[in-house]
């Protein structure tokens, strides 16, 4: 079973993170271990949060790239 309400609070991960933090390689490196810990929580839902940030566009589509068109 998996973890969707993840989709939900990542989402307030990312509106709290993308306004103060302009870079996105830095976005990134912030958003990769927060993933990981969600995942340990059984998140399976990560594309949700595509197209919320490019950064997070970004890793997702490193993380899963057969899961990203």
């Amino acid at each position: 079973m998996g973890w969707s309400s993840g989709s939900s609070t990542f989402s307030r991960i990312i509106e709290a993170v993308k306004p103060v933090v302009a870079n996105k390689e830095d976005r990134k490196r912030i958003y990769r271990p927060i993933i990981e810990a969600f995942e340990d929580q059984d998140w399976d839902t990560q594309d949700e949060c595509v197209g919320e940030d490019e950064a997070y566009d970004e890793l997702y589509a490193e993380l899963y790239p057969d899961d990203y068109a």
